[in-house]
């Protein structure tokens, strides 16, 4: 089991280190609910995450950092969606970032929503976290 863990240090700027990876077993335990075996599940997880999967829980806090729980909801439906697909999902990239939100909201995004979406995949890109 993964233990999710944050490690800040206090100096001039904040810095948020994952010792452990919660979006994989998060990702994971929704695949087993949906009839995978433990470890098809979180192989699954990871290869929907790709090769930067050790950087998964630092994506999903930074879209926790500008989603509520409802939208969290769904962005982890639509993550367990593609890895029972065997898709990925590329977080660092705008598009693909802008294409999952648009598919998961349903609706046009505002000019706010935009530039969060850009903030995100930028943070995810350069793999910081995102701090209120």
């Amino acid at each position: 089991m993964f233990y999710h863990e944050l490690l800040l240090l206090n100096n001039a700027h904040s810095y948020i280190r994952f010792a452990s990876n919660f979006a994989l077993e998060k990702i994971s335990e929704l695949l087993q609910a949906k009839g995978l075996n433990p470890d098809v599940a979180i192989i699954r997880a990871k290869e929907v995450f790709g090769e930067e999967s050790e950087k998964a829980s630092l994506y999903l806090h930074n879209l926790q950092h500008c989603f509520n729980i409802e939208m969290m909801q769904k962005v982890y439906d639509y993550i367990t969606h593609k890895a029972l697909l065997r898709e990925g999902v590329q977080f660092s990239s705008y598009d693909s970032m802008l294409g999952m939100v648009q598919h998961i909201s349903g609706s046009s995004l505002n000019e706010q929503e935009l530039q969060q979406i850009k903030r995100i995949a930028q943070a995810n890109r350069y793999a910081i976290a995102l701090t209120r």
